[in-house]
């Protein structure tokens, strides 16, 4: 009997060593709230309408998965197969939001019941939902406020979801029975982190780039949204991303609405993924000042107008940037003397 109790003890450790030390996602410290929001708003939902053109890149990264944003992170993190999910926002409302996601995400066994959960004639049950959820009041009222004004646009957002995945043939975490599951297990599993985190700050994500070499992780999955527009690469955020410890295996993908960049036809956005080491390596050039300074030699997929992929330095890229536009005039100056060849013709004839 003491030999089969020893056993079972010993199970029990090797059980507990096997699993990663998470503790550090759990007490992440949050940044400081930010003076004021872009434009005034909070960003209930994703405008982003193709994400599936991150499919291929993000698929079965597993790791750890970091995302801003609402809606989107649930999406990539499924394809990802992401093993730790850290949310992260500036505005408070987005955490918030999350928290709402996280008693729907428990309380729904299928993607269709927690479909049902965002619609209006589940408001009363939802309210219950979160108000059993978190005891905490600070948390409670948040999330109720969050529910409240976001509960609609969510609510049209997912199902817009649901069009465009079945239109782009992917599986999406609100149809597919697995893609739910494997979010709704992370719920369960309380490996879900939200926080109010600045990118540009000097807590959270530092923070997060420690707990990660903690729990002897690596990032699978950087979504950056278009956050970068809106910011210089200044030291700070370079530090930043530097101690996420990035490397060939992660990806950086991300969205950007500035002028220069190519965006897909009809939208807003240029989409790009980037490997980490090539994020890493731009990140230590001086002359990459912001995002649109290293996306412009990010070359085009040739797939999409308006995808892009970027996995080497800024050296490479900028020289083979050079190798293009030379091949174009090159191009053009073979056309325009066949032209004038097929013009000497024609005077001959005459």
């Amino acid at each position: 009997m003491r030999v089969f109790a020893l056993l079972v003890a010993l199970a029990g450790a090797l059980a507990s060593a096997s699993e990663p030390d998470l503790s550090a996602f759990a007490s992440l410290p949050a940044d400081p709230a930010p003076p004021e929001l872009v434009r005034g708003l909070h960003y209930w939902i994703s405008n982003e309408n193709d994400l599936h053109l991150f499919h291929d890149a993000v698929k079965d990264k597993g790791g750890v998965y970091i995302g801003v944003g609402s809606d989107q992170n649930y999406l990539l993190g499924a394809w990802a197969r992401a093993e730790t999910l850290v949310l992260l926002d500036f505005d408070q409302s987005i955490v918030d939001l999350h928290r709402v996601y996280r008693v729907l995400f428990l309380a729904a066994e299928t993607p269709e019941e927690f479909l049902r959960l965002w619609q209006p004639k589940s408001r009363e049950e939802v309210r219950r939902l979160i108000e059993e959820g978190y005891p905490d009041k600070k948390q409670r009222t948040g999330a109720l406020r969050a529910y409240g004004t976001a509960r609609w646009a969510v609510d049209r957002r997912l199902k817009r979801v649901v069009t465009q995945m079945a239109k782009a043939s992917l599986p999406c975490f609100v149809v597919d029975a697995a893609e739910y599951a494997h979010i709704r297990r992370l719920f369960q599993e309380d490996k879900v982190f939200m926080v109010r985190g600045d990118l540009t700050a000097q807590r959270t994500v530092s923070a997060v780039g420690r707990a990660v070499a903690q729990a002897g992780k690596k990032v699978g999955v950087l979504y950056l949204s278009n956050a970068e527009q809106y910011f210089p690469y200044d030291a700070r955020y370079r530090s930043n991303m530097r101690e996420l410890s990035l490397d060939e295996g992660s990806v950086v993908v991300r969205t950007s609405g500035q002028r220069g960049v190519s965006h897909v036809k009809g939208t807003y956005y240029h989409y790009n993924t980037q490997s980490g080491s090539s994020f890493l390596a731009w990140l230590a050039d001086a002359k990459t000042r912001d995002v649109r300074r290293m996306l412009r030699y990010a070359p085009d997929s040739g797939t999409v107008y308006g995808l892009s992929r970027l996995d080497v330095g800024p050296e490479e890229a900028r020289e083979a940037a050079k190798q293009r536009l030379l091949a174009k005039v090159q191009a053009k100056k073979v056309r325009r003397g066949k032209g004038l060849s097929r013009a000497a013709r024609g005077e001959a004839v005459r």
